[in-house]
């Protein structure tokens, strides 16, 4: 008799596939969700959008500057290896990471997904800078 087990081949997607594809997936409360763009908005961001974006580019530059600087980017370090020691980091990067690895059940059901930590020097410092 055989033994059949149901893997997904692809766990998830997000975003586009091509380019110019019109058809858009993303996870919405743990649910995967695809639709379609028929009339994509072409105008002007609006004043929070630009806000937003401004916002994200100061602290992005902010990040390389520190990135560059030898001192500060030493500093930032030392604040990494203190934060990845923390036993609060490694208990949320291993619920991240069994959370992911964790296969799909059978019949679906949606369930919240954790937030990743940061893993790299880089999205730490943007992650700090964001917070601030």
């Amino acid at each position: 008799m055989a033994l059949v087990k149901f893997i997904h081949p692809v766990a998830e997607i997000t975003g586009k596939l091509a380019k110019d594809d019109k058809v858009i997936h993303r996870t919405r409360n743990g649910v995967q969700e695809a639709y379609v763009i028929r009339y994509p908005y072409e105008g002007e961001p609006s004043e929070a959008q630009r806000q937003q974006r401004s916002r994200f580019y100061a602290i992005n530059q902010q990040a390389k500057a520190i990135y560059a600087d030898p001192v500060q980017r030493a500093e930032w370090e030392t604040r990494w290896l203190a934060y990845t020691a923390t036993k609060q980091y490694r208990k949320a990067l291993e619920a991240y990471l069994a959370q992911q690895r964790a296969p799909q059940r059978i019949p679906y059901i949606p369930t919240p997904k954790l937030p990743k930590p940061p893993t790299t020097l880089y999205g730490f410092i943007l992650s700090s800078l964001s917070k601030e």
